[in-house]
C-alpha cells in the first residue's frame, strides 16, 4: 500500500492490486459522495461493437452474483442514498450520494455490480431493449443528430472520439453475453479502477473498506484498446438534414487533458463565448437577436482537444451568424483582451468553481477526473492561485497557439442551403 497526503485533508491510497483511492475529508458535511471510476469509454469499445461501453454501464445495475437489481435499489434507498452512473468518451463512473452513516453500505455495493455483474441473461435482454429505446430516442433529436455529423466531418475517418457514447441498433441488436463479459472482465478490474470519495468520512475506515472488499482480486489490468489520436479536419461546410433550424458548428484544436495552457485558454473561452456577458451571445443574441442557444465551450481528452463555438438559427441567417462566429474568434487573435474583461471572466469562473466546492459529488468528480486523465491533483487553494496569476499575456498566448484561421473547421447542418 503506498499513501500519500495530496493537501490538507486529502489523501491518495493505491492498495497492493493497484486499485487507486482518493479521499477528501470534508468535516463540516453530513453527506458524502462516493465513486468508482473505470479507465475506459466509448472510445474503447471494441470496433464491431460501438456501445458497449455504455451497454455495460447499464447491464451492471442489473444484479450481481450476490444481489438482484430490486435487492441493490433497496439497499440503496434503505439508507436514503442514490445510485447511477455514466460513460463518458474515455470513462465510465458509477457514484452514490449518501448520508455520512450510509458509506459503508454505498461502498460496498459500489463495488458488488462493478466487480462482480451478473449478466443474467433474461436482464440482459430487458436492458437491451431499453437501451436501443434510448437510440431511437437520441436518432429523434435534431440537434443530437446534427452534433454527430459535425463532429465526424472534424474528426474524420471513423474515429472512435467522432462516435457517440450509445453506439448504433445494430450493435446493441447483435453484440452477445460473450462479447460483454469479456469486455467487462477486461476492464474492470482493480488496477484499472479509481475511487474518488468526498464528505463527512473516516479516510483509514473507507480505505479498509475497499482493500476488504477488493483485496484478494489480484488481477492486472488488461491494457485497454490502443488510442490513436484523430486528426483534425479544417473545412467549411454544409450538410442537409430536414429540420426547422440551421445548426452552425465552429471548432479548432483544443488542449489535452494535461495541457499547461488550459488554464487561460478557458478564460479565453469565458470571454468568446460562456455565459450571458460573452462576446457571443452579446453579438448574436443580444444585440440581433439571431439565436436563442449560442455559446462556446472546451472538451479535452488524452491525446485530443476540441475547442467549439455552437449557435441555433433561422436557415436563411445561418451563414451571417458563422461570419460572426468566426470575426469574434479572429478578434481574440488579433486584439488582445482588454483587462476588464479578463478580469470578469477570471471572476465567473473563480465563483463558479467556488461554490462548486459546496458539493461533496463536485469534489469526488473533480478528484477523479483528474486521477483518471493523469492530471496533477490540486489543492482548492492551489487552482485558485493559478486563476489568479492568469493575466492579459498568458491569455494572449495561449490563444495565438490555439486560434489558426486556416485551422478551422466551420459546419453549418440543416435545411437546403
Amino acid at each position: 500500500m503506498v499513501v500519500q497526503t495530496l493537501y490538507e485533508g486529502m489523501r491518495s491510497v493505491t492498495l497492493s492490486n493497484g486499485l487507486r483511492i482518493l479521499v477528501e475529508e470534508v468535516p463540516q458535511s453530513r453527506s458524502v459522495s462516493v465513486s468508482v471510476w473505470v479507465n475506459a469509454g466509448s472510445r474503447d469499445d471494441p470496433a464491431p461493437f460501438p456501445g458497449l461501453a455504455h451497454f455495460v454501464e447499464h447491464l451492471i445495475f442489473k444484479g450481481s452474483t450476490t444481489r438482484t437489481g430490486l435487492a441493490i435499489s433497496q439497499e440503496i434507498d434503505a439508507v436514503g442514498g442514490f445510485l447511477d452512473a455514466a460513460t463518458g468518451k474515455e470513462s465510465t463512473f458509477v457514484y452514490a450520494d449518501v448520508p455520512a452513516d450510509g458509506l459503508a453500505t454505498a461502498t460496498e455495493l459500489l463495488l458488488d455490480v462493478v466487480l462482480h455483474p451478473a449478466f443474467a441473461t433474461d436482464k440482459l435482454e430487458l436492458e437491451r431493449a431499453v437501451v436501443l429505446e434510448e437510440i431511437r430516442g437520441y436518432d429523434d433529436d435534431p440537434e443530437q443528430r446534427a452534433f454527430d455529423q459535425f463532429v465526424r466531418g472534424v474528426w474524420p475517418d471513423d474515429h472512435p472520439l467522432s462516435r457517440n457514447i450509445l453506439g448504433t441498433r445494430r450493435s446493441i441488436e447483435t453484440v452477445t453475453r460473450d462479447d460483454i463479459a469479456a469486455f467487462h472482465a477486461q476492464v474492470y478490474r482493480p488496477a484499472n479502477l479509481v475511487i474518488a470519495a468526498a464528505g463527512a468520512l473516516d479516510a483509514d475506515r473507507l480505505v479498509a473498506d475497499v482493500e476488504r472488499l477488493t483485496g484478494a482480486d489480484g488481477r492486472e489490468a488488461t491494457a485497454t484498446p490502443s488510442r490513436v489520436p484523430p486528426r483534425f479536419r479544417p473545412a467549411r461546410e454544409h450538410h442537409v438534414q430536414p429540420t426547422g433550424q440551421t445548426h452552425v458548428y465552429l471548432a479548432l484544436p483544443g488542449p489535452l487533458s494535461d495541457d499547461p495552457h488550459r488554464y487561460p485558454l478557458e478564460i479565453a473561452n469565458a470571454v468568446l463565448g460562456d455565459g450571458t456577458s460573452s462576446r457571443l451571445f452579446c453579438a448574436i443574441r443580444e444585440d440581433r437577436g439571431l439565436a436563442y442557444a449560442v455559446h462556446s465551450t472546451i472538451s479535452r481528452y488524452s491525446d485530443a482537444g476540441l475547442w467549439m463555438a455552437y449557435a441555433g438559427v433561422a436557415p436563411e441567417t445561418a451563414n451571417a451568424v458563422a461570419d460572426l462566429l468566426l470575426a469574434e474568434l479572429n478578434r481574440l487573435r488579433s486584439e488582445p483582451i482588454p483587462v476588464d474583461e479578463i478580469a470578469l471572466a477570471k471572476a465567473r469562473i473563480r465563483g463558479s468553481f467556488i461554490l462548486g466546492l459546496e458539493s461533496n459529488a463536485n469534489r469526488a468528480m473533480r478528484l477523479g477526473t483528474a486521477a483518471i486523465n493523469g492530471r496533477e491533483i490540486l489543492s482548492p487553494e492551489q487552482i485558485l492561485a493559478k486563476l489568479a496569476a492568469i493575466d492579459v499575456e498568458s491569455v494572449h498566448d495561449a490563444v495565438e497557439r490555439f486560434v489558426e484561421p486556416e485551422n478551422v473547421h466551420l459546419a453549418t447542418i440543416g435545411p437546403k442551403a
